[in-house]
């Protein structure tokens, strides 16, 4: 696992070297609906950070994440976060952490709305790849690799995404404290369950947290 996790990070840094290479690039892409399994691992050491089932709506912005209790081995209650990266009325983001054995939420703020199922509004096109084998075409995927940085978190990031569609198929992120590589598998270019980004009635009214988050440090304490 170690192994895998330095491999990773190391072809992240040899396609910064590309930057110069590829002047002219496609333009900036959006994401289709999606639902998915997403899995967060830890490359500083290996660790499953989280695994789990997804909704995103891209026009709404709105996201929810369920953990898998295959992957629950502690003992917490399973994630299960709503994360609202353009709640009205200023469009500020909002996160709910939500436990529903308990019937129990938490309301606080998202400082940032960069997320690894959405293309930073800032990424730069980096190149195009071909992922896949060498002797069968037909298994060949044309993906774009886009890299930049998250102000507000003072983070890095390099996006993997399919050409043509705009799936995002990994992202790297990287702070001076962490390294997160995000892999997306399994997605339906649909959400067929709209509610599931209604809010629980438990969870209405909750005054706003004095806490200041991000989608990505959000993981890294999972």
């Amino acid at each position: 696992m170690q192994a895998f996790a330095v491999a990773a990070l190391s072809i992240w840094l040899c396609l910064g070297a590309t930057t110069l290479a590829e002047s002219h690039g496609p333009q900036h892409c959006t994401s289709p609906n999606m639902t998915g399994v997403l899995t967060v691992m830890a490359l500083n050491g290996g660790e499953i950070k989280a695994t789990g089932h997804y909704h995103y709506d891209t026009t709404d912005k709105k996201l929810r994440f369920t953990e898998s209790e295959m992957h629950l081995n502690k003992s917490e209650h399973l994630e299960d976060y709503l994360m609202l990266f353009q709640s009205p009325p200023k469009g500020s983001g909002v996160f709910y952490d939500i436990d529903l054995k308990n019937q129990s939420c938490r309301k606080m703020s998202l400082q940032s709305h960069a997320h690894a199922l959405e293309l930073p509004a800032g990424a730069v096109h980096q190149v195009e790849l071909f992922l896949g084998s060498d002797t069968v075409q037909e298994e060949n995927i044309k993906v774009n690799i886009w890299m930049g940085s998250v102000p507000e978190t003072k983070g890095q990031y390099s996006v993997s995404t399919t050409v043509g569609d705009c799936l995002p198929l990994s992202t790297f992120y990287s702070t001076d404290s962490i390294t997160l590589l995000f892999s997306n598998s399994q997605v339906v270019t649909e959400v067929k369950e709209p509610e599931v980004f209604s809010l629980p009635s438990f969870c209405e009214g909750l005054e706003l947290e004095d806490t200041h988050n991000d989608f990505f440090s959000i993981f890294n304490t999972v």
